[in-house]
């Protein structure tokens, strides 16, 4: 009896079957991969860019002037993410009956990669 040399062809096609379905998953799983890894790192940039801006406003000495110096300021273009967007509202509350006298300052960030936008708040009271 001869002994048999190399693959049929019903197992080339079997093992070329298996293996396109292996490759196929694999290049899903590392595109859903990157595209997670990317929002991710937008999504922290963004975040550092709220945050460092909100410190710089909480910083800010001249309480009656937070409104008009920052309310409605927009900035584009952050190192290496050239379309994010920084967005700050800043909205002044006053009353005598409670007395009551503080900002809200509201910063959204947004990213066309990032999908949700960053909104970060904070109060400042009058000193």
């Amino acid at each position: 009896m001869r002994a048999r040399r190399g693959f049929t062809l019903v197992e080339l096609l079997i093992s070329l079957v298996i293996l396109t379905v292996v490759m196929t998953g694999l290049g899903r799983f590392v595109g859903s991969f990157l595209h997670g890894v990317g929002t991710s790192s937008a999504r922290t940039v963004a975040t550092a860019v709220a945050q460092e801006w909100l410190e710089t406003i909480r910083a800010d000495r001249d309480y009656p002037n937070l409104v008009p110096n920052y309310n409605g300021n927009v900035v584009t273009g952050f190192p290496g993410y050239p379309a994010m967007q920084r967005t700050t509202r800043a909205v002044r509350t006053t009353g005598t009956t409670p007395r009551r006298d503080y900002t809200t300052i509201t910063v959204t960030v947004t990213e066309p990669n990032m999908g949700t936008p960053i909104n970060m708040t904070i109060v400042v009271a009058a000193p």
